[in-house]
């Protein structure tokens, strides 16, 4: 079980658990923006991704409305769905394309047309 952590360890900016909680939701936001790009570029209603997906519409609502933390089975089922490829990294495994490599060591799932 996880250990609470008290409002006012939480409410100081400078605290190590508030940095934390802040790159977590900027992490979740940004997935909720890279899925709704994804399913408008690829001109898909949340009812057709989700099928796609193997989900429901309301899962994929969740997701766009930044309620969901992102998964790499949903990472992987979200680019197979809108016919991307996803690129997972560590370090300097991507260096042939520094830009990829950066979002990587960085944290971030990089999604790439599929060649």
């Amino acid at each position: 079980m996880s250990t609470r952590t008290k409002w006012t360890a939480i409410n100081r900016p400078d605290s190590d658990v508030a940095r934390a909680a802040a790159e977590d939701e900027a992490r979740i936001g940004q997935f909720r923006e890279l899925v709704f790009r994804l399913r408008s570029e690829a001109g898909l209603t949340q009812a057709e991704l989700a099928r796609r997906m193997g989900t429901t519409q309301s899962a994929i609502a969740r997701i766009e409305g930044g309620g969901a933390r992102p998964s790499l089975d949903t990472l992987e089922r979200l680019a197979a769905a809108v016919g991307k490829e996803l690129v997972v990294g560590v370090g300097d495994s991507l260096s042939e394309n520094r830009s990829i490599a950066k979002l990587v060591r960085d944290g971030h799932a990089v999604v790439r047309a599929a060649s």
